[in-house]
């Protein structure tokens, strides 16, 4: 079937309230660059901190990044079972600071933003950190962390086991950091047997993704649409399925039309017509 379509929009994912589960892929830590004192096990989605001591200030970044086009991103991390409550960080680095994990540094920097296991929250524009939020809750052992990240503006939310600290649908992020060409998840473990593990699709997830967010590991599938100002078949397939057209010209037999709602069909051919529960003029034509 040979398609030309002049215009479509997408209006909606089927009406469903979120894409459909696991379109996409896991999201893996970056192989590359894995400082030394880290184990990456569970097809590298899990990093923790085999050998380093108190305040071993490195981590592991996603190979992959959450670009500003992407839209707002859905994850969660498994806290690994070490510690009670963790020193490290957890949260995004920022493009600028990506090649700094292995300097020592923690990941709070250079537009980047770390959720801190002993209730804090630190971030800066800057190579000088600073602390920006207290009193957040904790977090430690087999915990499940929830983060959104909107890359276009730098904001984060976060959660812990199912409750929101701040609302991602409705609610002013937990902190803005502002923009980055790209911001990479990633974990921590500032002591031996702490980190975790990345979650990306939703048959991971413990928790549901938010309204209007898409999963982390979600891709976009081939194209489907909901309204077409104009679209033209040529073929002998069966046609398209939309929700509403205002013209479709189908040639060819078979199957072709269904619809909501379609403001002008031309149909030359044989087999089965539209099917649809409104149409302002429908046309069809019975070739010899």
């Amino acid at each position: 079937m040979s398609l030309l379509m002049l215009r479509g929009v997408i209006l909606a994912q089927g009406g469903d309230a979120a894409p459909p589960v696991d379109i996409g892929a896991v999201w893996q830590l970056d192989t590359t660059r894995r400082p030394s004192g880290y184990t990456l096990s569970n097809g590298n989605q899990t990093a923790v901190n085999t050998s380093g001591g108190t305040n071993y200030l490195r981590w592991v970044p996603t190979a992959k990044a959450i670009l500003p086009t992407d839209g707002r991103r859905y994850w969660e991390v498994l806290c690994a079972p070490g510690a009670a409550t963790f020193d490290g960080y957890m949260g995004v680095v920022a493009a600028a600071q990506r090649e700094e994990f292995n300097a020592g540094l923690n990941p709070i920097t250079l537009g980047s933003i770390g959720w801190r296991g002993t209730g804090a929250l630190w971030s800066s524009a800057t190579a000088t950190a600073e602390q920006r939020l207290t009193g957040l809750p904790t977090f430690g052992a087999n915990d499940v962390l929830m983060f959104v990240l909107d890359p276009a503006l730098g904001r984060l939310w976060i959660g812990k086991n199912g409750i929101w600290r701040d609302d991602p649908v409705s609610g002013a992020a937990t902190w803005t950091a502002g923009g980055s060409p790209a911001f990479y998840p990633q974990v921590q473990g500032r002591n031996p047997g702490d980190g975790g593990t990345i979650r990306s699709l939703p048959s991971q997830f413990s928790y549901p993704v938010p309204p209007g967010v898409t999963a982390l590991g979600y891709l976009d599938p081939d194209l489907r649409f909901f309204d077409a100002a104009a679209f033209l078949e040529i073929g002998w397939d069966p046609g398209l399925s939309i929700a509403g057209a205002s013209l479709w010209i189908s040639r060819g037999g078979g199957a072709h039309l269904t619809a909501a709602d379609a403001a002008l069909f031309l149909e030359h051919g044989g087999g089965r017509g539209a099917t649809w529960t409104q149409a302002n003029l429908y046309i069809e034509v019975e070739l010899p």
